[in-house]
């Protein structure tokens, strides 16, 4: 008669880069001369476990048992690779001799490396892999006392362990006291703008444009003379975008970690800032596959990512732009898959709107030729530019403008005012959208449609935007832009509906091809 065959069950993740898989880790122990298998597509890291295994559990005291053991790591058709399957199979041996008591009814997760002397230690993506641990909703979370880090990052309750032996007599004392960790309790500093909107004198349309683009994350391209505010610019909108929140602090730290720039000693809580430059590569911007290091594009990720003298770029990184700015998400191909990153961010970029930099000043200031100034500006193309939402000039600082300046006199009301338009259009869009906890915002600028019952607004409405987007050369995206943008000024001003002052107000801040050519 056949006997039936004890199986114990324990959870995991794995990670694969910013990919991460919940495991089921299967053990069982069968009669027969003692061996130890690992099975489920795993690579050596995973098969010399057996090894560090072995070693720890004697070492904590216990016996291995004799037999044949069996490790199963599910999903059996994908690569797995780490040491932070360690824990859970140790443990699963454990429970299967009776060392520590064991209960069907109990959903057990744990990750961790172990050593031979049965010390528990961290691994890389704790951060990712947490995140995912935290959707299974398990009953009992072990994690190595080194990433306690990682728990504060994603708010999951769990218990730290030092040793195997601690993890164990959790089980033989029931003694588990899951904690839920807080970022307050490790040291934080968030980085504070060295600019406020008060800063950027005499440029009214400019601080309107930088205003909106923040109230509905739209894209936003402003070309201006040398010294006008462009740069600084960046840091003002980095200033205004309204502080993140528990998810968005924890995808951006695990976006960090997996780059190799975090710091435990200094997590920095504000949004993410990141800057290009013309010397940025597309691996600098889309990450390496090779190693599933992030780049700027994820990097940017709820956040602002600024381009720095955008018409100094080389075309092919302004094309690759093109595909985030539409559909905000980063795809990159690896080992036959293809794995989709968020990278939904505000895109800001500053530039000339010529070689020499003049060609908006008065008294004909420039020195460019018509020929070398669309050779300049023809690194933007039409499909870049259909992919800009607010399109803003700047000038000159005038003299008034100069003089306040060094006045020494601090405006703070000015940056207070944008605020509360930015979080009064925040407010509404979080309603109209219905965010919700471990989701992706979806703003203004970032929604895939763009439907008159949800933006609220009538037929007399859609059809002066249509003949506007006539008038002005707007393609088919340019105009669903234009009621996108109409849409963040009508809720920076409380309005339910769209009303044709939102419009001809968003029409301003379109690309005015005239302009910019």
């Amino acid at each position: 008669m056949a006997v039936k065959q004890k199986v114990v069950k324990l959870r995991s993740c794995f990670a694969d880069g910013v990919a991460v898989t919940c495991s089921d880790i299967e053990i069982s122990l069968s009669p027969g001369i003692p061996t130890f298998d690992i099975i489920g597509l795993c690579d050596s890291s995973i098969r010399e476990s057996r090894g560090r295994i072995t070693s720890a559990v004697r070492s904590c005291g216990y016996l291995m048992p004799k037999g044949h053991i069996t490790v199963n790591i599910s999903p059996a058709y994908m690569h797995k690779s780490g040491s932070g399957f360690d824990l859970p199979i140790a443990l699963g041996i454990l429970f299967l001799t009776g060392s520590i008591p064991y209960s069907d009814n109990l959903s057990i997760y744990a990750q961790g490396e172990v050593s031979l002397g049965g010390e528990i230690r961290g691994t890389p993506g704790a951060i990712c892999r947490l995140m995912e641990a935290d959707k299974t909703h398990s009953d009992i979370v072990l994690i190595p006392e080194d990433e306690i880090y990682a728990a504060a990052c994603t708010g999951i309750r769990c218990m730290p362990v030092r040793t195997l032996r601690n993890a164990c007599e959790i089980f033989e004392e029931y003694c588990y006291e899951g904690e839920e960790y807080s970022l307050n309790s490790i040291t934080v500093n968030g980085k504070i703008p060295t600019h406020s909107l008060s800063d950027l004198k005499g440029q009214e349309k400019a601080s309107e444009a930088i205003t909106i683009a923040c109230s509905g994350m739209h894209s936003i391209l402003m070309l201006g003379s040398p010294g006008s505010g462009k740069s600084f610019s960046a840091e003002i909108i980095a200033g205004l975008l309204p502080d993140p929140d528990r998810d968005e602090i924890s995808q951006y730290l695990a976006l960090q970690e997996l780059s190799g720039t975090l710091d435990i000693n200094d997590l920095s809580v504000s949004r993410p800032f990141r800057r290009i430059y013309s010397n940025c590569t597309l691996g600098k911007l889309k990450g390496k596959a090779g190693t599933w290091i992030p780049g700027e594009l994820a990097l940017a990720n709820n956040g602002l990512l600024f381009a720095d003298e955008i018409c100094e770029f080389d075309p092919s990184i302004i094309e690759e732009l093109k595909m985030p700015l539409e559909e905000h998400v980063l795809r990159i191909n690896k080992d036959g898959k293809t794995v989709q990153i968020p990278a939904s961010f505000l895109f800001a970029a500053s530039g000339n709107p010529c070689r020499c930099g003049m060609f908006y000043e008065e008294g004909n200031k420039c020195r460019c030729t018509p020929t070398v100034r669309r050779k300049y500006l023809g690194k933007l193309s039409g499909g870049f530019l259909d992919r800009i939402d607010i399109f803003t000039e700047m000038r000159s600082v005038s003299q008034s403008a100069l003089e306040e300046m060094t006045s020494g006199s601090d405006n703070d009301a000015l940056n207070l005012q944008a605020k509360q338009k930015i979080q009064r259009a925040w407010d509404m869009q979080s309603r109209r959208f219905g965010w919700k906890s471990g989701e992706n915002k979806v703003f203004n600028g970032t929604c895939s449609v763009v439907d008159r019952e949800m933006f609220r607004f009538d037929e007399e409405v859609s059809g002066i935007a249509a003949q506007a987007a006539k008038q002005t050369g707007l393609s088919g995206r340019g105009y669903l832009k234009l009621i996108r943008v109409a849409r963040t000024i009508a809720d920076m001003k409380g309005s339910e509906n769209i009303l044709v002052e939102h419009i001809k107000q968003a029409l301003i801040y379109k690309v005015n091809k005239d302009v910019i050519r």
